[in-house]
């Protein structure tokens, strides 16, 4: 992967960049969006005041090391359906590809 090349929000900034009335519709930026166990549903820190011990950050790169390796991935994560199919596409993999978390993956820097 590209590890820290890419900032979690550049796909955002780039829209900074386009001269306002350029585009005909206008991005939705949302700060990180997670699954916090407290509130029982989708929140982010605009919308939700509990800890990081209460959030499962929903990261690209977490959920394929996850998948690589085997681990349960948790339905708060994503729907069953959807898992299970992520899951036998990694099993049958013939090669396997080491993924490694960056601080974006784990939330830790903006």
């Amino acid at each position: 992967g590209v590890g820290e090349y890419y900032g979690p929000f550049d796909a955002q900034k780039i829209f900074d960049e386009i001269p306002k009335d350029a585009l005909e519709t206008k991005p939705l930026k949302i700060d990180w969006t997670f699954y916090c166990k407290k509130c029982d549903g989708m929140a982010s820190m605009k919308t939700c005041p509990h800890g990081k011990d209460d959030r499962i950050l929903l990261s690209g790169t977490k959920l394929r090391k996850m998948l690589s390796e085997g681990e349960e991935v948790s339905t708060q994560f994503s729907r069953q359906e959807v898992i299970d199919i992520l899951k036998a596409y990694y099993q049958g993999l013939t090669e396997k590809v080491e993924i490694k978390l960056h601080k974006y993956a784990e939330g830790e820097k903006k």
